[in-house]
């Protein structure tokens, strides 16, 4: 009876996650166009990543900082955001810096940051991390994403 009660309850917590980061990637989406959606983005991955610690809850609150840095018109709110979400970004990636979709959020955010910031060191690492990896994953929504990107 307990293995039963315990498969249930990591079936749930999985199906919590992934519905999770299903949420937050719609988010994701549409908060580079939406401070409203950005602002989501960050709650709901900061109460997240509280609740888990887990370091990919991390990563989707520092894209949103960085989404943040966009949607702010004070120079000083801009670069807070942008130095936010780049300590953020770069804590989940050492904290789990096999994890395929915080390395794919890197590459993208550090493609996308005026190369005067300076955040760009690890473009050429992240790509060729993501191009010999993605394949394994499981994970089709990502999947389909990465291969949007590089338009493979």
């Amino acid at each position: 009876m307990k293995k039963v009660f315990l498969i249930l309850v990591c079936f749930f917590a999985m199906t919590v996650n992934a519905q999770d980061l299903s949420d937050l990637r719609v988010l994701l989406q549409k908060g580079e166009k939406s401070e409203s959606a950005t602002k989501s983005l960050i709650t709901n991955s900061s109460e997240n990543y509280h609740k888990t610690k887990k370091p990919i809850f991390e990563a989707f609150y520092a894209v949103g900082n960085f989404f943040m840095a966009k949607h702010a018109v004070n120079p000083l709110s801009k670069f807070s955001y942008f130095n936010k979400g780049k300590k953020a970004l770069e804590s989940a990636v050492i904290k789990d810096p096999k994890n395929l979709e915080i390395r794919f959020m890197r590459y993208i955010s550090q493609e996308q940051t005026p190369s005067f910031l300076g955040y760009n060191k690890d473009l050429s690492s992240d790509r060729t991390f993501i191009l010999s990896e993605y394949k394994k994953s499981n994970d089709e929504d990502l999947v389909k994403r990465i291969k949007m990107h590089f338009k493979i």
